[in-house]
């Protein structure tokens, strides 16, 4: 039986590791890197979604962070103070998202404007189209068999 050699961590990498396995190795280049978000040329309602997404994710963490913190008997919290620190907690949320916050709602923003592959840039999608269906009231769902007819 042939002796192992101790495995160090520059081995190991050497060894099992390839490009991008790690984020904390893996090399960054421009190219794979979130272009900047013009908020102002991108479609109002995913700015208004991803802005929403990063308010709910920051309320979140502050909620979080402060079930860390231990309680006290010397404490003057009270359910009424519990209520108002939830509330501050959740206006400094929205305040933070809509001037920029973590950058999580412009990677959000980059990656809905991305999806919009059919559109130029900047460019609004239209209302989908409505028909009458059998003589009832127009209906519109946005789901994938829009336009059928349902008999």
């Amino acid at each position: 039986m042939k002796p192992v050699a101790p495995l160090t961590p520059s081995v190991v990498n050497r060894q099992t590791m390839q490009w991008g396995d790690s984020a904390l190795t893996a090399p960054t280049t421009p190219a794979r890197r979130v272009e900047k978000v013009d908020r102002a040329k991108a479609d109002p309602q995913n700015v208004k979604a991803a802005e929403g997404m990063e308010a709910m994710f920051l309320d979140y963490l502050m909620q979080v962070m402060r079930q860390t913190v231990p309680k006290n008997d010397m404490d003057l919290e009270s359910p009424a103070t519990g209520i108002y620190r939830s509330m501050q907690d959740s206006e400094i949320a929205q305040i933070a998202a809509r001037n920029g916050g973590i950058g999580l709602a412009d990677q959000i923003i980059a990656y809905l404007e991305s999806q919009r592959y059919t559109l130029p840039k900047g460019a609004k999608p239209q209302a989908p189209e409505t028909r009458k269906l059998s003589g009832h009231e127009p209906v519109s769902t946005g789901g994938t068999h829009e336009g059928q007819s349902v008999e």
